[in-house]
Formats: structure tokens, sequence, C-alpha cells
């Protein structure tokens, strides 16, 4: 899906060090965009937390378009 944002739960984590560890290895091999959180807390952002912010920007209005074109055509279906 090159080029659509989405958003993937990469892993859990059984300690906040393994967390930030494992996220960071993988953004380094991937160059994802990666948000570590605890109990809705932010621990860490990969590459920073304005990045992290703009790609949550852009899949929420993604996915708003989405919802609006279902109802669209949910409405011309009746």
């Amino acid at each position: 899906m090159r080029g659509q944002p989405s958003w993937y739960e990469s892993l859990q984590a059984y300690t906040e060090d393994d967390a930030l560890y494992t996220a960071n290895l993988i953004h380094m091999d991937s160059n994802a965009v990666i948000k570590v959180v605890r109990f809705g807390l932010n621990l860490a952002c990969f590459p920073d937390a304005h990045t992290v912010e703009l790609c949550e920007r852009q899949l929420t209005q993604q996915q708003k378009r989405l919802l609006e074109q279902g109802a669209r055509w949910n409405e011309t279906q009746r």
C-alpha cells in the first residue's frame, strides 16, 4: 500500500526499555513512523513527535473520507 497511510500495532513489550529499544530498531531499519505509548501517554516518537502528529492527522482525515464515501454509497443504494 505505498502512498496510502496505514497504522499497525507493531508489538507489545514487557518493559518500557524493551518497547523503546525495539521501536528504535524498527524505525532505524524501516524508517517507519512509530509512537510508543503506555497507559495513553506518549513515551517516545520516532522520528519525532511532530512527524507522528502529522501522520495521525493524515490517517484521521483518510478515515473520515472513507466514512463519508461509505455513507454516500449507502444513500445511493436505498
